[in-house]
């Protein structure tokens, strides 16, 4: 049986984790080769970004110094016959906008990227940070007696031959998603202590191993990420739900004691699974929307935000919401405030049942 050391360990294995990060470069692709030399806290220079435009916005993610587009790409929003082929057409477009991260969730999902990014000579797997979570793992309250070190390890294997590399970029084991076995939410939306340790300790053995190189978390909970902040440093970046209408508690700001904690923040489900729209979750199908833009550049006014990762159906959408970064430093429009207020109007009215978490997410 596996034995967990107590939490004191893991902290006085803090220094030798951090600089295991530091000098774990690999030298294997043009991504692994920019992580070795992006351990800087000011901007590099243009040629060190990968993806560049100069019309995007960079931001630094935290503690693992590497800069990525401020508006980048959420796994979710393949469609049609051919998504392979969907997907191809959204990675190409990513890289000509300067979009350098993706983040991808299910192992469908991973599959489907890394073939994708396979068949294009121009967006392989070296154009982009790539963040990825641990599935069918679970790390919430009700899934985690199924957690095993066996079984996280061969996820993060399985991850590797689904993007045909060595070594990726962040491993973000995945909080509270609705399916089989997660039926109430006090449980569902939890992380316990004994799952962060068990997580710590993969990451620990996969990162000495030259598999993975940070250590993130998503969840739906505030109170983990408050948990994982306070007492794991091993982590370097948080994932929670950044909506166009979040505001920072005051005294009480997730935000600030992730700048304090130097781990990067990437906001998720910016539009409200597509509520902000006045339609219902996974019914957008492709659909551009004028105001996605006016949404995000409202968002990154948030400068403690890394990136928002919106899921895209396709290029025109993905345009569409690249532009509120390429439109980040123009003065607000009069008719700017009215998409505010005509996008919360329709989050509020068409948050279905299974959604309703999101109104956790109103502040940080």
């Amino acid at each position: 049986m596996l034995q967990f050391r107590s939490r004191r360990g893991f902290i006085r294995s803090t220094a030798a984790v951090v600089t295991g990060l530091m000098a774990g470069s690999l030298g294997k692709s043009k991504a692994e080769a920019f992580c070795a030399d992006s351990l800087v806290t000011s901007p590099p220079s243009s040629e060190k970004i990968l993806n560049f435009n100069p019309q995007m916005g960079y931001r630094r993610l935290g503690k693992t110094e590497f800069w990525i587009s401020e508006v980048s790409l959420g796994g979710h929003g393949a469609i049609g016959p051919d998504m392979v082929q969907n997907r191809m057409t959204v990675l190409a477009k990513a890289v000509e906008l300067g979009i350098n991260y993706v983040d991808t969730n299910i192992a469908e999902e991973c599959d489907l990227y890394g073939e994708a990014m396979a068949k294009l000579s121009s967006a392989r797997r070296d154009r982009f940070f790539i963040g990825f979570a641990s599935w069918p793992e679970k790390v919430t309250e009700e899934y985690e007696a199924n957690l095993t070190f066996d079984g996280m390890m061969r996820c993060i294997e399985d991850r590797l031959r689904s993007y045909r590399t060595d070594c990726l970029d962040l491993w973000r084991p995945v909080g509270a998603t609705w399916g089989e076995g997660q039926t109430q939410i006090p449980t569902m939306l939890m992380v316990s202590h004994r799952a962060l340790d068990l997580v710590v300790q993969v990451f620990e053995k996969a990162h000495q191993q030259g598999k993975v190189r940070f250590l993130g978390i998503s969840a739906h909970n505030p109170k983990v990420f408050r948990r994982v902040l306070n007492e794991y440093p091993q982590f370097s970046v948080i994932i929670f739900p950044y909506l166009f209408l979040t505001r920072e508690l005051g005294g009480d700001s997730l935000l600030e004691l992730a700048k304090q904690k130097d781990v990067g923040v990437i906001g998720l489900k910016p539009f409200g699974a597509g509520t902000t729209f006045g339609i219902k979750p996974r019914e957008i199908h492709g659909a551009v929307d004028p105001r996605a833009a006016v949404l995000i550049r409202h968002m990154l006014q948030e400068k403690r935000i890394a990136a928002v990762i919106p899921g895209v159906n396709t290029p025109e959408q993905l345009l569409e919401n690249v532009r509120g970064s390429y439109e980040r430093n123009h003065p607000p429009r009069p008719a700017d405030e009215q998409v505010l207020l005509e996008c919360k109007r329709n989050y509020l009215a068409h948050l279905t049942p299974d959604y309703r978490w999101l109104r956790t997410w109103e502040y940080v």
